[in-house]
């Protein structure tokens, strides 16, 4: 028993005593999840955690998550029998994380909660252009340059979603990534310590130029899914991956629009922020009552790295 069934739902309301609860392992040689029916004819998924999360999904009109204590502690996610269809297809979504992915229980059922309320929810365009030229620069960077040498860290490291001054953020090197759909490699910097390299580590600015084109080849979509293909059944990269994406606007209802832009990539350059590269200097200090500065770069001449030199450097992040 391998996959949560209409017959298996059957099966356990024929064989429930009266007035009792009945339940069944939710898949062979796993204890660690449970189904059941109880008196009240409500199915459950049962899911053993060790701790019990901050907070929980809130409650749909066709499902409910609860934690149940005792001497082990279960997350209930339960419904109504006339929304069997409903908690069959989360449960075996569920089980399929947690058993193939390696993801964790809680943070599992919450996201594919989320993932559900997204898809039903009116479909409007969450990011903009700006947000997804700029997502995609990311994503790329994270999948081909980053992640062949930093494999599934990366994903720990990926700091753009917080706000923080670098897109990436290792002990000992830090990586701004800045996408272009421009005809030439210029790039807008935003904040007065953006190309500054903290004390004691090296800053790499990578340059990433995309077309766009209603005949494009790839989506924000093809990027997110490429990803996780390479996270693999490493669940706890995924689990912040997917956080991470949250908080910068995606989510799976996107797929079904016309609000997701087209690319084709054009190329990528990188270059270690020292020596002549093109900012303002690193002891500069604005004027009284200057607040903020934007400013622009032009990378175009600059001689960029070679794949060697970035592993390289890449191995003391």
């Amino acid at each position: 028993m391998t996959e949560i069934t209409q017959e298996r739902w059957t099966r356990l309301r024929e064989q429930r005593p009266s007035h009792e609860d009945i339940y069944e392992a939710a898949a062979d040689d796993f204890e660690a999840a449970l189904i059941s029916v109880s008196s009240d004819g409500r199915l459950h998924l049962l899911l053993a955690i060790d701790l019990a999360p901050p907070s929980l999904p809130p409650d749909l009109p066709s499902l409910q998550v609860r934690i149940l204590e005792g001497e082990q502690m279960w997350m209930d996610v339960s419904a109504r029998s006339h929304h069997e269809e409903l908690l069959t297809l989360v449960a075996n979504k569920v089980l399929y994380a947690i058993r193939t992915e390696g993801r964790d229980p809680a943070v599992s059922v919450e996201r594919i909660i989320d993932d559900m309320r997204a898809a039903l929810r009116p479909l409007v365009p969450d990011l903009g252009t700006t947000e997804q030229i700029g997502l995609f620069g990311e994503l790329w960077v994270l999948s081909n340059v980053l992640f062949p040498t930093l494999g599934t860290r990366v994903c720990h490291l990926w700091s753009g979603p917080e706000s923080e001054r670098h897109d990436f953020v290792g002990q000992g090197v830090h990586v701004e990534v800045k996408t272009t759909t421009k005809s030439e490699p210029r790039h807008e910097i935003s904040r007065l310590d953006q190309l500054r390299a903290p004390a004691g580590k090296r800053l790499l600015f990578i340059s990433v130029l995309l077309e766009r084109s209603l005949g494009g080849d790839e989506t924000l979509a093809d990027r997110v899914d490429e990803i996780r293909e390479k996270l693999g059944t490493d669940g706890h990269a995924l689990d912040v991956f997917e956080s991470r994406l949250a908080q910068l606007g995606w989510h799976e209802g996107l797929r079904q629009t016309g609000a997701l832009l087209r690319f084709n990539f054009r190329d990528v350059h990188v270059f270690e922020v020292a020596g002549s590269f093109p900012r303002l200097p690193d002891d500069y200090i604005p004027p009284l009552g200057v607040i903020g500065i934007k400013y622009s770069i032009n990378v175009g001449s600059l001689p960029s790295l070679d794949a060697t030199d970035v592993r390289c450097i890449l191995e003391f992040v």
